[in-house]
């Protein structure tokens, strides 16, 4: 899981509750693996075309860049853009053609298990990019293998207890939300934002084209 700090608001104005709320900072939270899957196969993509290139096959360059075109851009939209982002006033789930501005208000629900899914509005947004649940190693059971290795009689009852706990960033998506509750956002006049993202959309276009027109000739 990848988290990066965006910024912070110092404070919104009471939202009717009588109480002061205090915005959170602006959080982006990411697939630890997301980036460098894309990283990798950009670096095929591009090595692959350079390769034919320099080995004099051009033709097989012309037919394969249009299919290495496509590949990038949909590592673009799966991978490297989806991210989920918290800030004081509600979530942001960017996916891959669509983004979602979710107000805490409008929050019913959230359901953390391999993905994150927000419900919200009466309906449930997924989210591509949110961390996914760490491996045991991740979730702070580091000496596992040494307990594996050694006598039961020489075991601790405690040792398993014992090993530290790891917070990770989906218990900060939670946590989120929860103070959100807390602080008393008001959920009246509140909606979910949805947009398309035309910038991808519009590189889209032209790649799939180009990639239907390779085929055909």
């Amino acid at each position: 899981m990848q988290t990066s700090n965006e910024g912070s608001v110092k404070g919104q104005p009471d939202n009717g509750s009588g109480r002061q709320v205090t915005a959170l900072p602006a959080v982006t939270h990411r697939s630890a693996s997301a980036r460098p899957v894309a990283a990798v196969v950009w670096l095929f993509a591009v090595g692959t075309l350079v390769w034919l290139l320099v080995a004099g096959a051009t033709s097989a360059a012309i037919h394969a860049a249009p299919w290495l075109g496509l590949l990038s851009w949909c590592v673009y939209t799966s991978q490297w853009r989806p991210c989920l982002r918290v800030d004081g006033s509600g979530f942001g789930v960017i996916n891959g053609l669509r983004d979602h501005q979710i107000p805490f208000g409008t929050v019913r629900d959230i359901e953390v298990s391999y993905t994150t899914a927000i419900w919200a509005a009466g309906k449930k947004y997924v989210s591509w990019g949110a961390p996914t649940p760490p491996s045991a190693f991740g979730s702070g059971f580091q000496n596992v293998r040494d307990l594996k290795t050694r006598p039961y009689t020489m075991l601790p009852s405690n040792e398993r207890i014992s090993q530290p706990e790891m917070k990770t960033g989906r218990d900060a998506i939670v946590a989120a939300w929860q103070d959100a509750r807390h602080a008393g956002f008001a959920s009246t006049s509140e909606v979910v934002v949805s947009t398309w993202n035309w910038p991808v959309i519009v590189v889209g276009v032209p790649v799939i084209f180009s990639v239907i027109a390779s085929a055909i000739v």
